[in-house]
């Protein structure tokens, strides 16, 4: 697969027969989905460093820049450990208790996604429109970050330093796992879904133990409920937004949520309407809407200037 279709199809230029072209290539082997994550990783952390002009657009206007970008990011990145490794020696010329870490933070914008590993090699997916605030290296007895937003964690295993994951609706406990949270602060919905490991979340009035295949969600009322893992709910990590059997109005919200977009729903009648399957979510809402509108008859206008779209 030539890198510059790629680069096009992540920007959004691809054609139809491109994006057909490229869905079919990753879906015919792991190696190929590697690969496909990896220029996706890439394409993202470059987007975000390089913000004079579009890196889409340099990438394919000289495919070759790539390389030197990918040492460009290389450095940068050894640069960051060059910092670490100066914090690291400037702790143990004093007292810990005397140390105060600002926290960083970094916003991942609508539609995209981005992969970051932390000072203690926890490895986060974020979810489009999500934040996360966490330290540039992790002192004392636990390790503290903050999500707004949806985020998928790798937790690296520390049983002496317990990692604990702060929401607007209680905070997450582990020391070494996989789990998937869904904490959006513009929306009452939320969700953690154990893979791997052992979970304890803490709302606050009460404390809840995940394991493996559980997920606990909140309800309309404000409680919290214990359920399965719906494993469709965690394919974003690979650029994939799946329903089973869902109605579309909670299909619509999705698309709020990670399009950044409103949606004024004006077909009730078609509100409860069920669907299933995929849309990669690299392709955009319209390209999304386009493949709904296959099994659910519905016209719709966009406004991109004040990103709504009608449905009618």
């Amino acid at each position: 697969m030539q890198k510059e279709l790629l680069y096009r199809y992540f920007s959004g230029a691809a054609s139809d027969a491109e994006r057909h072209e490229i869905r079919r290539w990753v879906e015919a082997s792991d190696e190929n989905r590697s690969i496909y994550m990896t220029e996706r990783k890439f394409y993202d952390i470059v987007n975000m460093l390089d913000t004079d002009d579009s890196v889409s657009d340099r990438l394919l206007m000289n495919p070759a820049r790539g390389s030197r970008l990918r040492i460009w990011v290389g450095r940068v990145a050894a640069a960051a450990v060059a910092v670490l490794l100066t914090l690291g020696i400037q702790m143990h010329t004093g007292s810990k208790a005397d140390i105060q870490l600002p926290m960083q933070q970094i916003s991942v914008p609508p539609g995209q996604r981005l992969n970051i590993v932390l000072a203690d090699g926890t490895s986060v997916w974020l979810n489009s429109n999500s934040t996360l605030r966490f330290p540039g290296a992790f002192i004392g007895k636990e390790r503290h970050v903050y999500i707004d937003g949806e985020a998928y964690f790798a937790v690296a295993e520390d049983r002496e330093k317990p990692f604990t994951l702060g929401t607007g609706h209680g905070n997450v406990k582990v020391t070494g796992t996989k789990f998937n949270v869904d904490a959006y602060g513009s929306s009452s919905d939320f969700s953690v879904s154990l893979v791997e490991g052992s979970v304890n979340f803490d709302s606050g009035s009460r404390v809840y133990s995940l394991t493996p295949g559980n997920c606990l969600s909140r309800t309309d009322a404000g409680t919290f409920i214990m359920g399965d893992v719906q494993p469709e709910r965690l394919e974003w990590v690979n650029g994939i937004m799946s329903f089973r059997q869902l109605p579309l109005s909670e299909i619509i919200a999705r698309f709020e949520k990670y399009y950044g977009v409103s949606v004024d729903m004006r077909r009730t009648d078609i509100a409860d309407v069920r669907f299933s399957g995929k849309f990669y979510l690299d392709e955009g809402i319209e390209q999304a809407l386009n493949t709904l509108r296959h099994d659910i008859q519905f016209e719709y206008e966009s406004d991109k200037a004040n990103r709504r779209i009608i449905i009618k």
